[in-house]
């Protein structure tokens, strides 16, 4: 039994005390943790179909059946649909097959089509449909040696992508050409990004979310660059806070040291045992503490495998407690409308006394690049 086919066991012990009597995932990286690939089909219908007891089946168009046949779970089911036919028959066939009758429980991707979501509920109509990530979260949040080791070298990949990020710094760049800088570097490396380049630059930064655009550096502007790759599709993520030449707004080296100590404080608490949510207070109140509690406008992190975004969430109300082997971002931030802003992400694994950085370590100080 490969790792695939042990994730699917897993899934099905689950589902079985849960009373599940399949599981629907789409082309997503539900679909690639459980068969090592996925195809997102773009409008089309693409489905693993995982039952309570039983082998598994894709449903996919007939274009992607060669591809569904060579996964590395070996699925021996595979059902490649005809635009002119439609996955429905498919479907059909297969709750049949698997006993899906009225009163059932399917789990549904959660990021499944709307449009298919809506197929399913009018082909099954005495179904009841409910979303599957917590199930699955509950699988995939806790990684493996194997799994900790892929995020390890996409992390010291995106670490070295940073440092030379930081020599294409020149006095009118633009953002979108440090983007391109950074996804270059990425190839060159032989990997692909996780996500698209952030790059912000002066005020720009003080928008956790801005659109990396053709603002043109400037001597004095803090600089935020939030980055990531892949290794064996598992992803890094890291944020970065520097100035290119003396910042033009002293309060620059004092926000940095504040996120700074608010970045240690998370990683410090962190540890088997404490819930995610205490991890974002051990952050929130050094922040707010320093009067810049209303500035820190997002959840101090996210876990991170093969999605960028994934279970656990460090965000208040979230009581989860922490388990060896998790993995997440721990990214503390100040932004100042019209100013500046700070970020500092390090992803960090759980380990059996606390948590250990797959990144190496921010500066303690707001970095001076050279203008």
């Amino acid at each position: 039994m490969n790792d695939y086919q042990t994730r699917v066991a897993r899934l099905q012990t689950a589902m079985q005390a849960e009373g599940v009597a399949l599981t629907l995932l789409a082309g997503t990286d539900q679909m690639r943790y459980l068969s090592g690939w996925r195809e997102g089909g773009h409008e089309r219908f693409v489905g693993l179909f995982v039952p309570a007891q039983g082998e598994t089946a894709f449903v996919v168009p007939a274009m992607n059946a060669p591809q569904a046949r060579k996964t590395p779970l070996g699925t021996q089911q595979v059902h490649g649909w005809a635009d002119e036919n439609g996955w429905h028959p498919d479907a059909k066939a297969l709750f049949a097959q698997y006993g899906v009758g009225d009163g059932a429980t399917v789990l549904v991707d959660d990021e499944l089509l709307s449009v298919h979501l809506l197929g399913l509920q009018s082909l099954f109509p005495n179904v009841r449909f409910a979303p599957s990530g917590d199930l699955m979260a509950s699988l995939r949040q806790v990684k493996t040696a194997a799994e900790v080791a892929s995020l390890d070298e996409a992390a010291r990949l995106i670490d070295e992508v940073f440092e030379e990020t930081l020599t294409a710094l020149k006095e009118g760049v633009t953002e979108l050409e440090i983007a391109d800088f950074v996804l270059s570097a990425i190839k060159r490396k032989g990997s692909a990004p996780s996500f698209s380049p952030l790059i912000c630059f002066g005020a720009n930064c003080a928008l956790p979310h801005h659109h990396t655009g053709n603002t043109s550096l400037k001597k004095g502007d803090t600089v935020i660059i939030d980055i990531g790759c892949l290794s064996d599709y598992y992803a890094s993520d890291i944020t970065r806070t520097v100035s290119f030449g003396t910042p033009s707004d002293p309060d620059a080296f004092k926000v940095y040291e504040i996120v700074h100590k608010a970045h240690w404080s998370a990683r410090n608490h962190a540890k088997p045992g404490v819930s995610c949510e205490s991890v974002d207070n051990a952050a929130r109140s050094i922040i707010t503490a320093e009067g810049y509690g209303a500035e820190f406008v997002h959840r101090t992190g996210h876990g991170i495998g093969i999605s960028t975004h994934e279970p656990p969430y460090i965000v208040s109300g979230n009581s989860l407690l922490l388990q060896e082997g998790m993995c997440f971002s721990v990214e503390p931030g100040i932004y100042l409308s019209g100013r500046f802003g700070v970020r500092i992400e390090n992803i960090v694994t759980v380990t059996s006394d606390g948590v250990r950085s797959v990144n190496v370590d921010a500066d303690s100080t707001l970095r001076v690049v050279e203008a």
